[in-house]
Protein backbone atom coordinates (compact mmCIF):
# COMPACT_ATOMS: atom_id res chain seq x y z
CA UNK A 1 0.00 0.00 0.00
CA UNK A 2 1.49 3.28 -0.92
CA UNK A 3 2.32 6.27 1.81
CA UNK A 4 0.03 9.34 0.96
CA UNK A 5 3.37 11.08 2.71
CA UNK A 6 7.06 10.49 1.97
CA UNK A 7 8.40 7.60 4.75
CA UNK A 8 11.54 9.20 5.65
CA UNK A 9 13.77 5.57 5.41
CA UNK A 10 16.24 3.66 7.83
CA UNK A 11 19.46 2.56 6.46
CA UNK A 12 22.34 0.79 7.26
CA UNK A 13 25.07 0.53 4.15
CA UNK A 14 28.20 -1.83 4.17
CA UNK A 15 30.93 -1.16 1.75
CA UNK A 16 33.89 1.20 0.31
CA UNK A 17 34.83 4.50 0.87
CA UNK A 18 37.11 6.02 -1.34
CA UNK A 19 38.40 9.11 -3.15
CA UNK A 20 38.25 9.10 -6.70
CA UNK A 21 40.37 11.01 -8.94
CA UNK A 22 38.91 10.98 -12.38
CA UNK A 23 41.34 11.78 -15.38
CA UNK A 24 39.66 11.98 -18.73
CA UNK A 25 41.23 10.44 -22.01
CA UNK A 26 40.01 10.35 -26.12
CA UNK A 27 41.32 7.03 -26.20
CA UNK A 28 43.31 4.23 -24.44
CA UNK A 29 46.83 3.66 -25.30
CA UNK A 30 48.03 0.59 -26.47
CA UNK A 31 49.43 -1.61 -23.41
CA UNK A 32 53.33 0.62 -22.55
CA UNK A 33 52.29 3.39 -24.32
CA UNK A 34 51.31 6.90 -23.04
CA UNK A 35 47.98 8.47 -22.19
CA UNK A 36 47.04 12.18 -22.51
CA UNK A 37 44.65 13.49 -19.65
CA UNK A 38 42.32 16.07 -21.24
CA UNK A 39 40.59 16.75 -17.34
CA UNK A 40 40.90 15.85 -13.85
CA UNK A 41 38.41 15.64 -11.30
CA UNK A 42 38.29 14.49 -7.85
CA UNK A 43 34.95 13.55 -5.60
CA UNK A 44 34.13 11.67 -2.68
CA UNK A 45 33.60 7.99 -3.77
CA UNK A 46 33.32 4.41 -3.53
CA UNK A 47 29.62 2.46 -4.25
CA UNK A 48 28.58 1.91 -0.36
CA UNK A 49 29.39 5.61 0.11
CA UNK A 50 27.47 6.91 -2.86
CA UNK A 51 24.32 5.11 -2.45
CA UNK A 52 24.25 6.21 1.35
CA UNK A 53 24.93 9.61 0.07
CA UNK A 54 21.85 9.28 -2.53
CA UNK A 55 20.06 8.19 0.41
CA UNK A 56 20.67 10.78 2.27
CA UNK A 57 19.75 13.23 -0.41
CA UNK A 58 16.70 11.87 -1.28
CA UNK A 59 15.63 12.28 2.64
CA UNK A 60 16.70 9.24 3.64
CA UNK A 61 18.64 8.70 7.31
CA UNK A 62 21.46 5.97 6.28
CA UNK A 63 24.89 4.89 8.16
CA UNK A 64 27.57 4.07 6.51
CA UNK A 65 29.89 1.26 8.06
CA UNK A 66 33.71 0.57 7.17
CA UNK A 67 37.05 1.96 7.84
CA UNK A 68 38.67 4.52 6.58
CA UNK A 69 42.84 5.94 7.36
CA UNK A 70 43.75 8.77 9.26
CA UNK A 71 45.04 10.80 5.93
CA UNK A 72 44.32 13.48 3.66
CA UNK A 73 41.49 11.74 2.34
CA UNK A 74 39.54 10.72 5.47
CA UNK A 75 39.94 14.14 6.08
CA UNK A 76 38.29 15.56 3.00
CA UNK A 77 35.63 12.39 2.18
CA UNK A 78 33.41 12.47 6.29
CA UNK A 79 32.79 15.96 5.95
CA UNK A 80 31.28 15.53 3.11
CA UNK A 81 29.10 12.43 4.00
CA UNK A 82 28.63 14.39 7.04
CA UNK A 83 26.90 17.29 5.09
CA UNK A 84 25.15 15.30 2.65
CA UNK A 85 23.25 13.91 5.67
CA UNK A 86 25.20 10.47 6.23
CA UNK A 87 25.69 9.14 9.62
CA UNK A 88 29.58 8.51 10.01
CA UNK A 89 29.91 7.58 13.31
CA UNK A 90 30.24 3.68 12.61
CA UNK A 91 33.02 4.70 10.25
CA UNK A 92 36.62 3.88 12.12
CA UNK A 93 39.86 5.64 10.97
CA UNK A 94 42.53 3.81 11.85
CA UNK A 95 46.40 5.26 12.01
CA UNK A 96 48.99 3.47 10.30
CA UNK A 97 45.83 2.40 7.30
CA UNK A 98 45.23 4.26 4.25
CA UNK A 99 41.91 5.40 3.15
CA UNK A 100 40.29 3.67 -0.46
CA UNK A 101 41.56 5.17 -3.43
CA UNK A 102 40.29 4.93 -6.77
CA UNK A 103 41.81 5.69 -10.07
CA UNK A 104 39.16 6.54 -12.51
CA UNK A 105 40.47 6.41 -16.40
CA UNK A 106 37.26 8.08 -18.57
CA UNK A 107 37.25 7.58 -22.39
CA UNK A 108 35.56 9.97 -24.99
CA UNK A 109 32.72 7.84 -25.09
CA UNK A 110 32.15 7.94 -20.94
CA UNK A 111 33.19 4.46 -20.01
CA UNK A 112 35.73 4.12 -17.28
CA UNK A 113 38.02 1.91 -16.25
CA UNK A 114 38.58 1.50 -12.65
CA UNK A 115 42.39 0.69 -10.31
CA UNK A 116 41.06 0.70 -7.16
CA UNK A 117 43.10 -0.01 -3.43
CA UNK A 118 40.41 -0.64 -0.82
CA UNK A 119 42.94 -0.10 2.29
CA UNK A 120 40.94 0.36 5.29
CA UNK A 121 37.79 -0.43 3.70
CA UNK A 122 38.67 -4.38 4.36
CA UNK A 123 39.08 -4.61 8.20
CA UNK A 124 35.90 -3.90 9.19
CA UNK A 125 35.03 -6.32 11.83
CA UNK A 126 32.07 -8.69 12.95
CA UNK A 127 31.86 -7.07 16.59
CA UNK A 128 31.54 -3.79 14.92
CA UNK A 129 27.70 -5.45 13.95
CA UNK A 130 25.54 -5.14 16.63
CA UNK A 131 21.53 -5.72 17.15
CA UNK A 132 21.20 -1.55 17.54
CA UNK A 133 21.78 -1.19 14.22
CA UNK A 134 18.71 -2.62 12.56
CA UNK A 135 16.03 -0.90 15.08
CA UNK A 136 13.63 0.36 12.83
CA UNK A 137 15.84 0.11 9.64
CA UNK A 138 13.96 -0.39 6.22
CA UNK A 139 16.92 -1.78 4.56
CA UNK A 140 20.14 -3.26 4.95
CA UNK A 141 22.12 -2.63 1.46
CA UNK A 142 25.38 -4.10 0.65
CA UNK A 143 28.16 -3.19 -2.01
CA UNK A 144 29.54 -6.50 -2.76
CA UNK A 145 33.30 -5.39 -2.92
CA UNK A 146 32.72 -6.12 0.91
CA UNK A 147 31.95 -10.13 0.02
CA UNK A 148 36.04 -10.02 -1.10
CA UNK A 149 37.96 -9.87 2.17
CA UNK A 150 37.72 -10.91 5.45
CA UNK A 151 37.38 -9.70 8.52
CA UNK A 152 34.97 -7.62 5.92
CA UNK A 153 33.04 -10.26 5.02
CA UNK A 154 32.31 -11.80 7.96
CA UNK A 155 30.81 -8.51 9.30
CA UNK A 156 28.52 -8.47 6.13
CA UNK A 157 27.41 -12.19 7.00
CA UNK A 158 26.61 -11.32 11.08
CA UNK A 159 24.73 -8.02 9.57
CA UNK A 160 22.77 -9.82 7.27
CA UNK A 161 21.51 -12.55 9.49
CA UNK A 162 20.60 -9.93 12.34
CA UNK A 163 19.03 -7.98 9.75
CA UNK A 164 16.70 -10.53 8.62
CA UNK A 165 16.18 -11.74 12.35
CA UNK A 166 14.50 -8.23 12.80
CA UNK A 167 12.52 -7.54 9.62
CA UNK A 168 14.98 -5.52 8.15
CA UNK A 169 14.67 -5.96 3.85
CA UNK A 170 18.13 -7.32 2.41
CA UNK A 171 19.71 -5.63 -1.05
CA UNK A 172 22.66 -6.47 -2.43
CA UNK A 173 24.47 -4.22 -5.58
CA UNK A 174 26.86 -6.72 -7.46
CA UNK A 175 29.81 -5.68 -9.28
CA UNK A 176 31.60 -7.31 -11.95
CA UNK A 177 34.48 -8.79 -9.49
CA UNK A 178 32.91 -9.89 -6.85
CA UNK A 179 30.19 -12.12 -9.56
CA UNK A 180 33.40 -13.76 -10.53
CA UNK A 181 35.92 -13.55 -7.00
CA UNK A 182 32.93 -13.38 -4.65
CA UNK A 183 30.58 -15.92 -6.54
CA UNK A 184 30.17 -18.52 -3.50
CA UNK A 185 29.40 -16.02 -0.69
CA UNK A 186 27.10 -14.25 -2.63
CA UNK A 187 25.00 -17.27 -3.76
CA UNK A 188 24.70 -17.78 -0.15
CA UNK A 189 23.29 -14.69 0.58
CA UNK A 190 20.79 -15.14 -2.00
CA UNK A 191 17.84 -16.80 -0.03
CA UNK A 192 18.17 -13.90 2.57
CA UNK A 193 17.91 -10.92 -0.62
CA UNK A 194 15.00 -8.72 -1.14
CA UNK A 195 16.81 -6.98 -3.79
CA UNK A 196 19.58 -8.06 -6.00
CA UNK A 197 21.03 -5.44 -8.22
CA UNK A 198 23.05 -6.52 -10.88
CA UNK A 199 23.73 -6.12 -15.38
CA UNK A 200 23.81 -8.78 -17.22
CA UNK A 201 27.65 -9.59 -17.39
CA UNK A 202 27.08 -10.40 -13.79
CA UNK A 203 24.46 -12.31 -14.05
CA UNK A 204 25.75 -14.80 -16.38
CA UNK A 205 28.87 -14.99 -14.11
CA UNK A 206 27.39 -15.57 -11.01
CA UNK A 207 25.12 -17.89 -12.14
CA UNK A 208 27.52 -19.61 -15.02
CA UNK A 209 24.43 -19.45 -17.41
CA UNK A 210 24.92 -19.78 -20.88
CA UNK A 211 21.72 -17.01 -21.51
CA UNK A 212 20.60 -14.36 -19.66
CA UNK A 213 16.74 -16.11 -19.85
CA UNK A 214 18.65 -19.35 -17.70
CA UNK A 215 20.24 -16.96 -15.49
CA UNK A 216 17.61 -15.19 -14.71
CA UNK A 217 15.51 -17.97 -14.44
CA UNK A 218 18.40 -19.61 -11.44
CA UNK A 219 18.70 -16.05 -9.96
CA UNK A 220 14.77 -16.89 -9.27
CA UNK A 221 14.63 -20.29 -7.73
CA UNK A 222 17.93 -19.07 -5.51
CA UNK A 223 14.81 -17.42 -3.01
CA UNK A 224 15.84 -14.02 -3.86
CA UNK A 225 12.58 -12.08 -4.04
CA UNK A 226 13.31 -9.08 -6.93
CA UNK A 227 16.36 -8.80 -9.50
CA UNK A 228 16.69 -5.51 -10.48
CA UNK A 229 18.56 -6.10 -14.35
CA UNK A 230 20.31 -2.78 -14.81
CA UNK A 231 20.48 -2.19 -19.16
CA UNK A 232 22.41 0.88 -19.07
CA UNK A 233 20.36 3.29 -21.78
CA UNK A 234 18.07 0.40 -22.07
CA UNK A 235 17.05 1.45 -18.49
CA UNK A 236 15.76 -1.58 -16.31
CA UNK A 237 13.87 -4.71 -16.09
CA UNK A 238 12.35 -5.81 -12.46
CA UNK A 239 11.55 -9.44 -12.32
CA UNK A 240 10.08 -11.17 -9.34
CA UNK A 241 8.27 -14.41 -8.89
CA UNK A 242 5.08 -12.80 -10.34
CA UNK A 243 6.15 -9.84 -12.23
CA UNK A 244 8.28 -8.98 -14.90
CA UNK A 245 8.76 -5.34 -16.02
CA UNK A 246 10.52 -4.03 -18.53
CA UNK A 247 11.11 -0.01 -18.20
CA UNK A 248 13.09 2.16 -21.02
CA UNK A 249 15.65 4.75 -20.06
CA UNK A 250 16.09 7.79 -20.58
CA UNK A 251 17.98 9.47 -23.83
CA UNK A 252 21.02 11.78 -21.90
CA UNK A 253 24.37 13.18 -23.17
CA UNK A 254 26.79 10.71 -20.89
CA UNK A 255 29.59 11.96 -19.48
CA UNK A 256 31.06 10.02 -17.19
CA UNK A 257 29.09 6.90 -15.93
CA UNK A 258 30.69 6.62 -12.48
CA UNK A 259 28.05 6.18 -9.90
CA UNK A 260 25.57 5.53 -12.19
CA UNK A 261 24.58 2.28 -10.94
CA UNK A 262 24.86 3.63 -6.83
CA UNK A 263 22.76 6.42 -7.54
CA UNK A 264 20.36 3.24 -9.59
CA UNK A 265 20.59 1.20 -6.33
CA UNK A 266 19.45 4.55 -4.17
CA UNK A 267 16.27 5.17 -6.27
CA UNK A 268 15.22 1.48 -6.36
CA UNK A 269 16.06 1.15 -2.14
CA UNK A 270 14.07 4.77 -2.10
CA UNK A 271 10.95 3.71 -4.02
CA UNK A 272 10.80 0.06 -2.81
CA UNK A 273 10.57 1.80 0.93
CA UNK A 274 8.00 4.24 -0.38
CA UNK A 275 5.62 1.08 -1.36
CA UNK A 276 6.18 2.36 -4.96
CA UNK A 277 4.55 -0.18 -7.72
CA UNK A 278 7.63 -1.90 -9.64
CA UNK A 279 7.30 0.19 -12.82
CA UNK A 280 7.59 3.70 -10.70
CA UNK A 281 10.70 2.10 -8.91
CA UNK A 282 12.55 1.27 -11.89
CA UNK A 283 11.86 5.12 -13.71
CA UNK A 284 12.94 6.91 -10.76
CA UNK A 285 16.01 4.52 -10.52
CA UNK A 286 16.68 5.16 -14.15
CA UNK A 287 16.24 8.87 -13.64
CA UNK A 288 18.90 9.26 -10.68
CA UNK A 289 21.30 6.97 -13.13
CA UNK A 290 20.67 9.14 -16.42
CA UNK A 291 21.34 12.00 -13.80
CA UNK A 292 24.83 10.92 -12.34
CA UNK A 293 25.79 9.74 -15.69
CA UNK A 294 25.51 13.26 -17.23
CA UNK A 295 27.92 15.17 -14.73
CA UNK A 296 31.46 13.88 -13.49
CA UNK A 297 32.01 12.20 -10.36
CA UNK A 298 29.51 10.89 -7.88
CA UNK A 299 30.09 11.43 -4.38
CA UNK A 300 28.82 14.75 -3.50
CA UNK A 301 27.42 14.65 -7.07
CA UNK A 302 24.16 12.59 -6.68
CA UNK A 303 21.21 13.65 -6.94
CA UNK A 304 18.24 15.85 -4.56
CA UNK A 305 14.99 14.28 -4.42
CA UNK A 306 14.06 17.66 -6.28
CA UNK A 307 16.66 17.15 -8.79
CA UNK A 308 15.29 13.89 -9.54
CA UNK A 309 11.66 15.11 -9.74
CA UNK A 310 12.59 18.15 -12.09
CA UNK A 311 14.33 15.53 -14.27
CA UNK A 312 11.01 13.63 -14.73
CA UNK A 313 9.01 16.47 -14.98
CA UNK A 314 11.05 17.69 -18.36
CA UNK A 315 10.69 13.59 -19.52
CA UNK A 316 6.89 13.40 -18.75
CA UNK A 317 6.70 16.66 -21.93
CA UNK A 318 8.74 14.63 -24.15
CA UNK A 319 7.41 11.12 -23.62
CA UNK A 320 3.32 11.04 -22.14
CA UNK A 321 3.05 7.97 -19.80
CA UNK A 322 0.41 7.51 -17.07
CA UNK A 323 2.86 5.90 -14.48
CA UNK A 324 4.98 8.56 -14.86
CA UNK A 325 2.61 11.00 -14.25
CA UNK A 326 1.31 9.73 -11.56
CA UNK A 327 5.29 9.89 -10.27
CA UNK A 328 5.79 13.18 -11.07
CA UNK A 329 2.55 14.02 -9.18
CA UNK A 330 3.61 11.95 -6.19
CA UNK A 331 7.64 13.36 -6.46
CA UNK A 332 5.55 17.12 -6.35
CA UNK A 333 3.14 16.39 -3.40
CA UNK A 334 6.25 14.88 -1.25
CA UNK A 335 8.35 18.24 -2.18
CA UNK A 336 5.27 20.05 -0.68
Amino acid sequence: METENPKTGKYVVIGDLCMDVFMQVDAYPAAGGDGIGRMMHQSTGGSAANTAIGLAKLGGKPALLTHSGVDIWAEQMLPILQNAGVATERIIQEVGEASGLTFAVVSGNAERTLFTYRGANRNLQPDEIDILLFQGTDFLHISSYACLDSPQTDAVLKAVHLAVAHATQVSLDVGVEPASQARDMILQLMPLLALIILGKEEALELTQASSLTEAINELLLTGVKLIALKLGKDGCRLISSIEDVDIPGFAIEAVDTTGSGDAFCAGMIHGLTQDWPLEECGLFANALGAIVASQWGAGENMPYLKEGYEFLSLKLKDMPNKVLSKLVKKLGNGLG
